[in-house]
């Protein structure tokens, strides 16, 4: 006699070469706990024998030209992982000689399913239910990333990190790292002329080489709260002059006295207060 669901064979009374289906037995013990069977399938249905549906994995591969179903014989019980590693816009499908309840395995997918010698069902969520579930959520990506998408699908978010221009122009929604930072605190020349343009979003630290008697125009692009250094170097000449714009505060109301000797380098740092209140503070004179 054979067992019901893995076809185990059953020593008669009394049998003296019990040993023979004894060890077979345990080899097919052994198949239905770590065993796998696979099947090419294309197209069409066919029923599983019992050295096939006695593995614990059913591993289906090939390409697809129509549905595929694969059935477990009536009455035959068990539990089974099945992995549809098919290709083909067609379904892969589990039943039970019973004519009960069946399964589809989702393409790509590996399930687990039992019998209950007319039904096949999965075992706990499907893969293709969990896909179902997050089909119709999104990831947003918010401030400071970019990427996301639809759930369904691996999703990326990436840093949308500042440039040094970001970071001088204010763009907003971006984040800060330390490359973007450095950069953005190079030294920036202004354009030596009679009047001396200042635009503020080009950077922090400034420097001017005068050629000549200048006006300092008030700047552009101002941010409150911005702070930084301005160098005001005398060319190989020297004894040149700074009348400074409207916008430009100083201690006691008075500019500051600089340096003429050729080449020399005064330092003065600002601090914008407002768009037409900038603080200029001479912190040294005359550098080699």
């Amino acid at each position: 006699m054979a067992t019901t669901n893995k076809s185990l064979n059953e020593p008669s009374f009394n049998s003296s070469s019990w040993d023979v289906p004894l060890n077979e037995n345990f080899d097919w013990i052994d198949e239905s706990l770590g065993n796998v069977t696979s099947l090419n399938a294309t197209s069409g249905s066919s029923t599983l024998t019992v050295s096939q549906y006695r593995s614990l994995a059913l591993n289906i591969t090939g390409t697809l030209i129509g549905n595929v179903t694969y059935q477990i014989p009536n009455g035959i019980g068990g539990q089974w992982i099945v992995r549809n590693a098919t290709s083909g816009a067609f379904t892969v499908t589990i039943t039970s000689g019973g004519a009960g309840t069946s399964t589809v395995i989702a393409q790509g997918s590996i399930e687990a399913v039992y019998s209950d010698g007319t039904n096949i069902r999965a075992i706990g969520v499907t893969e293709a239910a969990v896909n179902a579930l997050f089909a119709d959520r999104d990831v947003i990506a918010g401030a400071g990333l970019t990427g996301g998408g639809n759930l369904s699908a691996d999703v990326t978010l990436s840093a949308d990190q500042a440039t040094a221009t970001d970071y001088r122009t204010n763009v907003a929604d971006k984040l800060l790292n330390p490359n973007g930072v450095w950069n953005a605190m190079a030294e920036v020349t202004l354009t030596d002329g009679a009047t001396v343009s200042w635009d503020m979003s080009t950077g922090f630290d400034f420097i001017v080489t005068l050629g000549g008697n200048r006006t300092l125009a008030n700047p552009t692009n101002t941010k409150v709260g911005q702070k930084g250094r301005l160098i005001i170097q005398q060319d190989g000449t020297g004894s040149r002059t700074v009348t400074w714009g409207s916008d430009y505060m100083f201690a006691n109301n008075t500019a500051p006295t600089l340096s003429t000797a050729a080449n020399s380098v005064d330092v003065l740092y600002y601090d914008v207060r407002a768009s037409n209140y900038i603080i200029v503070t001479l912190a040294g004179r005359a550098f080699a």
